[in-house]
């Protein structure tokens, strides 16, 4: 599984989101992607997804662009997603849910049902969450509910916006453990987040999204300076924020 993008464009309306974008995310990779709010990451993951297409340029998965795949059924069967805010249906339990999702993938619940429960355990440490309904779960057991939901078909690229969000740090640790043990050479894994730390010990590569273009594209070794400094501080002093003056910031709170 290998991404490739040439000259990739997208707007909406007389806003460009994403500006002539090249770039390739080889397999084996577990990509994190970076940028502030409104700096185009969903889009280029719904890209990704096949849900918007480019206005210009060239995006292929294996070789292959959306609108060259004979069938989206083929290649959507192939790739996990989590979105930022869900999917679940409240009106049914966790298990219900996983079937659900499993009819829709054509898996056989039944022959995969140890490996899942497995996922379940190990994310969720008590299954008896999953006769729960969805519509009562908290943000980190739906969370973690959309994870395993995600990788329930062994998918070889995975989209994961937000992964972090809503889970305390004992959960989020399971999930950067269960998101290195997925890791192989023939699967991508995309991880867009805003919690730098977690990202840092997940990602072998970065991409740094700022006002529609790449600011960096590569290996985390390289943005890092080999280790020499932390994600943190390198990605602010690639955006380098401007200063601004909290003078009339503390004549308004006095």
């Amino acid at each position: 599984m290998e991404i490739r993008a040439n000259q990739l464009t997208k707007s909406f309306g007389n806003q460009t989101v994403l500006s002539g974008l090249t770039f390739e995310v080889k397999q084996g990779s577990t990509l994190g992607l970076l940028g502030n709010n409104g700096a185009g990451k969903s889009t280029l993951i719904h890209l990704l997804m096949g849900l918007n297409h480019q206005d210009s340029g060239e995006l292929t998965i294996d070789g292959l662009s959306w609108q060259q795949q004979q069938s989206h059924d083929g290649l959507r069967s192939r790739i996990g997603v989590l979105p930022e805010h869900g999917q679940l249906n409240p009106e049914l339990t966790g298990a219900e849910q996983l079937r659900f999702t499993a009819l829709l993938y054509g898996i056989d619940l039944s022959a995969s049902m140890e490996q899942v429960m497995a996922m379940a355990e190990y994310l969720f440490e008590d299954l008896s969450v999953l006769e729960k309904r969805c519509g009562t779960f908290s943000t980190g057991m739906k969370k973690k509910l959309g994870l395993i939901l995600a990788f329930l078909h062994k998918p070889q690229l995975v989209l994961l916006d937000e992964p972090f969000s809503g889970l305390d740090p004992g959960s989020s640790r399971l999930v950067i453990n269960f998101l290195n043990a997925y890791s192989r050479r023939d699967r991508v894994i995309l991880v867009s987040s805003h919690n730098l730390s977690y990202v840092e010990q997940v990602a072998t590569d970065l991409a740094v999204l700022h006002e529609s273009k790449f600011r960096f594209f590569g290996s985390m070794e390289e943005f890092t300076r080999s280790g020499q400094s932390q994600l943190e501080s390198s990605l602010m002093e690639l955006l380098a924020p401007e200063e601004k003056s909290t003078d009339q910031l503390r004549r308004l709170l006095s």
